[in-house]
């Protein structure tokens, strides 16, 4: 357990403005507009209705 503090100590000290307003590269990503959402043409579901019953159904054999 203290070498997870150890550790985080150290990471703090490396890095004192990760993800904050002074973090030059982290205030571009936030300030870009947002990807798009990806599009899936030609899609639609198998169907089959009621999974449940036909499960049962095996089970009847």
């Amino acid at each position: 357990m203290a070498e997870a503090t150890d550790n985080q100590k150290t990471f703090e000290e490396m890095f004192p403005h990760r993800f904050s307003s002074e973090d030059r590269e982290y205030q571009e990503y936030v300030s870009r507009p947002a990807d798009p959402p990806p599009v899936v043409e030609n899609w639609r579901s198998r169907g089959g209705g009621n999974r449940a019953r036909r499960r049962a159904n095996w089970l009847v054999l």
